[in-house]
């Protein structure tokens, strides 16, 4: 049994206590059942994504796995419903996905539209409808990088310097241009300007030297005014095409600043004691400094140098009456003098030893004014790890320092928030600690072979054991090119980082897969330990739970999707025991429900396919249909700022090279990408798929129909269905004839104008509107195939002068009946699966050349009751490194991770 299931209580007694209270005591007991009573009526629950890659290019597709557990890392069911949403570095909502969870698991991917998306620094947020119960801080959070490899028209590098000097604080900027092909844009026009809060504060015209390159010197009034601007420069290319890029000027000055956090919270007069502290710099990333520790006097007491991103640590006694500052000098040169926070005369201070491999060493000190005025009091001793109290210990205050050793087999490994507590149950003074544990989820990956050839299957096996023992487990793989898609693995979050580290911590953690990382590093878990001492803890308060201060509950966990509302007369009455029925349009899904007596009403677990039309049509007990339907509106979070703010970067770009070459490559493997040209003509061009940005990558069509060929159609997709040579429509759906008959249902992709429709939106289109149908056998370039995860392309034009007359049922629409409410649903999206071409036969060896990053992407790799899952998949062309990485959970909760490299000759 899991540790934490179990509430282990160990009643140590650090020194002979009298049982004797007074009237504010409180019992250890009552502390121990007021948490355990919290938990069971307030769980909590979060949300880890495992994401295929690490970033994406513009036309990719993004695709994840969710899983979601309680508190305590076990699979939760507590909700069916979880929310997706991507959103812009300027705070702005991008795209929001709803999805299904099953089995304590979701599956999702998102497209990165052209139209829409663009080279930046993106993030992701997950969440459940009972998760907005508490801050925001507890949702999933994870940036995304996307770079522009769809078609760039310039590629850009900039450094800024920031000078803060006099009443003139300014900015130099220096920029390197770069057209698509890697080839310096030299003497090339441009303007510029910079942009604070709709003002410009400067512009000017200048010229690129003969290596492209570019350099301004910013000037303004206030050096607020140029952190919080933006420079914008348009270039003029050989082809009359103005070229805009814009770069944040924000962090531009170089900062530095600390914070120190005495163990236990607080410095204490003559109590020796440690004081961890953090540096970072003006982007909020750790910084490494050293420096000096002095009293009032001048007398040095203690030299201090950092160790890990800006953490570090330092031993010694405050002394009554005097006062301490850090003199420091930053990595970046900047020197300063921090004061010490002040030490208080009379307190008591809890301190951890964390080097024994087996056990915990606690040690109470208290100042001798403290311990006069509290000797033989009694005091708690709380330990609880993911909100389960796993220890708990009472003592008198008979020694000025007490000590006491807890062997680590007690606490799973985790954050463990060691808390010291008066006999009124008032904190006193808390530690974290991470206890880290060797013997629990053990994966196991190999395949076949080590070295593969290019279009060669690969078998894979993973083998999953807890203590030895076989077990049944949820996990997801990502197989990537590790050549095509480098990333430092310290950076990356995990489902170890975020459900044992992140999601308990608050504010930003830098790398933090390096405390989790495989490979050895003697210096790891004293790292993990200063972040312990500098990071803040947000998941647990004794101060609250014993207040019975509770959340405020205004979500339930979501069961399915429903609508809930009210049914009103024409004069605003409730009406009770109405009849109403609900209806989806798209998949012809019903439900019934009746109003109570306030006129509520209910639909649960409606099936709904993402924007679905769905009626409600209600009538009360008489039969009356002159009512309203008040339908309830759905909470959505605001959208705060990014927490990892500090991860963004400038120059994507040119961060993301390898990854934005390899793309060029795919889009131009086949022929050179169409790029927009200026036509002349006084003949009127026929609508055709070149209008649409989104299929500009597409080239002359296998077959074009003209209007000719639908003149006397009725149904257009009924005329579709059987004319159209190369393709074949089965179930609803159209499959490339040839793709077909070799075994694999992968859909083609229709358009209609450009946009993306399913074959029942082609029963919508008048076919006396339609221009011209274009069938696309094959995706050259693969940009529409990658983006959709289809295999052909179907396009719909329709006449650009087209007139569409008023029908009876539009201009019906126009009047809606009183008892009778039509809206669009925000539905679960329509599953895709990841496309991966098999090469066993010698046609299939043939076709094109297989550049994709990510080989295979498997989000549902269950283990069985032998602890083990196998699969296989076929390798591309691209040589190299592969990287295998699984990730995932038992069915008790514990956690693994593995990765598994592979070469390909």
């Amino acid at each position: 049994m899991r540790i934490l299931r179990l509430l282990a209580l160990t009643l140590l007694l650090l020194a002979k206590a009298a049982q004797t209270y007074s009237q504010d005591t409180i019992s250890l007991n009552t502390i121990i059942e007021k948490t355990l009573k919290s938990n069971k009526d307030y769980p909590r629950e979060k949300v880890y994504l495992h994401f295929d890659k690490p970033y994406y290019a513009v036309g990719d597709t993004i695709w994840f796995k969710a899983y979601v557990a309680l508190s305590q890392n076990q699979p939760s069911d507590l909700s069916q419903v979880l929310y997706v949403d991507l959103m812009s570095e300027s705070d702005t909502l991008i795209k929001s996905l709803k999805l299904p969870v099953v089995n304590t698991s979701a599956y999702g991917t998102i497209t990165l539209d052209p139209l829409i998306f663009k080279t930046g620094n993106y993030r992701i947020r997950a969440y459940t409808y009972w998760m907005l119960n508490w801050n925001e801080e507890s949702f999933f959070y994870k940036n995304i990088r996307i770079g522009d490899a769809f078609n760039p028209k310039i590629i850009t590098n900039i450094s800024l310097t920031g000078e803060d000097a006099g009443q003139t604080p300014q900015i130099k900027a220096r920029i390197l241009y770069k057209d698509p092909d890697g080839k310096p844009l030299a003497n090339k026009k441009l303007s510029w300007k910079v942009v604070s809060n709709f003002e410009t504060l400067s512009k000017g015209k200048e010229t690129t030297d003969a290596v492209g390159a570019l350099s301004l010197t910013l000037t303004a009034g206030q050096k607020k005014a140029l952190e919080t601007g933006v420079l914008e420069t348009v270039v003029e290319n050989n082809d009359a095409q103005q070229i805009t890029s814009k770069f944040s000027l924000s962090n531009a000055f170089a900062e530095a600043d600390i914070q120190f956090f005495p163990e236990g919270g607080e410095l204490i007069d003559q109590v020796s004691g440690k004081v961890a502290f953090k540096a970072i710099q003006e982007k909020g990333l750790g910084i490494e400094v050293k420096g000096e520790i002095t009293d009032n006097s001048g007398k040095v007491i203690a030299t201090i140098e950092s160790q890990h991103l800006g953490m570090g640590s330092f031993t010694f006694m405050p002394e009554a009456g005097k006062s301490y500052k850090a003199n420091l000098k930053f990595a970046n040169g900047i020197k300063k003098s921090f004061p010490l926070p002040a030490a208080k005369p009379a307190a008591i201070t809890l301190a951890a030893n964390v080097t024994n491999p087996e056990n915990l060493l606690l040690q109470i000190s208290s100042s001798p004014s403290f311990f006069s005025a509290n000797k033989n009091k009694p005091y708690y001793i709380l330990a609880q790890s993911m909100g389960v109290i796993c220890y708990a210990a009472q003592t008198k205050l008979n020694s000025a320092t007490l000590s006491a050793s807890i062997p680590k087999s007690k606490f799973p490994t985790g954050i463990l928030q060691i808390s010291l507590l008066s006999a009124s149950g008032e904190p006193l003074t808390e530690r974290l600690v991470f206890i880290k544990h060797s013997d629990v989820l053990k994966l196991s990956v190999s395949t076949d072979k080590k070295q593969i050839a290019v279009r060669q299957p690969v078998k894979m096996n993973i083998v999953a054991k807890n203590s030895g023992t076989p077990v049944e487990g949820n996990f997801s793989v990502s197989v990537i090119n590790e050549n095509k898609v480098p990333i430092d693995d310290d950076e990356e979050i995990t489902i170890l980082s975020s459900f044992l580290l992140t999601s308990e911590l608050s504010g930003f953690v830098e790398k933090p897969n390096y405390y989790f990382n495989q490979g050895k590093d003697e210096n790891k878990f004293a790292h993990l330990d200063l972040l312990m001492l500098t990071q803040g803890y947000r998941r647990f308060s004794y101060r609250d739970i014993l207040a019975d201060k509770h959340p405020a509950i205004s979500f339930l966990p979501e069961q399915g999707i429903t609508y809930t509302g009210t049914l009103r007369s024409s004069n605003g009455m409730p009406v009770s025991k109405g009849s109403l029925r609900l209806e989806v349009m798209q998949n012809r899904f019903s439900a019934e429900a009746t109003t109570d007596l306030k006129g509520r009403f209910e639909f649960k677990n409606v099936v709904v396919p993402d924007s679905s039309e769905i009626a409600i049509t209600a009538r009360n007990s008489n039969g009356s249909r002159n009512m309203m339907i008040m339908l309830d509106g759905s909470a959505f979070p605001a959208i705060s700022k990014n927490i990892n703010a500090p991860e963004e970067v400038l120059n994507i770009d040119s961060i993301l090279s390898p990854y934005l070459e390899n793309s060029r490559r795919q889009y131009k493997m086949s022929a050179q990408m169409l790029q927009e040209v200026v036509i002349q003509s006084t003949v009127l061009a026929k609508p055709s798929h070149k209008d649409h940005s989104a299929l500009s990558t597409l080239g002359m069509p296998d077959h074009l129909f003209s209007s000719e060929r639908f003149k006397n159609c009725t149904m257009l997709l009924g005329c579709l269905q059987n004319s159209l040579p190369g393709l074949t429509f089965i179930d609803n759906t159209f499959f490339v004839t040839r793709v077909l008959n070799s075994g694999l249902r992968v859909p083609v992709q229709i358009f209609y104008n450009g946009m993306p429709v399913d074959a029942n939106y082609l029963n919508s289109i008048l076919p006396a509107d339609v221009e011209s149908a274009e069938v696309f056998l094959r995706d050259e370039l693969g940009t529409i195939n990658r983006m959709y995860g289809t295999n052909g392309i179907l396009v719909i034009n329709a006449k650009k002068d087209a007139k569409k007359p008023v029908t009876a049922a539009e201009l019906k629409a126009l009047f809606p009946p009183n008892n009778v409410l039509t809206f669009t649903s925000f539905g679960y999206p329509k599953t895709r699966e990841f496309y991966a071409p098999k090469y066993n036969t010698t046609a299939s060896r043939s076709v094109g050349i297989d550049l994709r990053p990510t080989i295979y992407w498997n989000p549902k790799v269950f283990t069985d009751k032998n602890g083990t899952m196998s699969f296989d998949f076929f390798n591309g062309d691209l040589r190299g490194t592969y990287k295998a990485t699984v990730e995932g959970t038992d069915i008790d909760g514990n956690l693994a991770r593995f990765v598994y490299r592979y070469k390909v000759e």
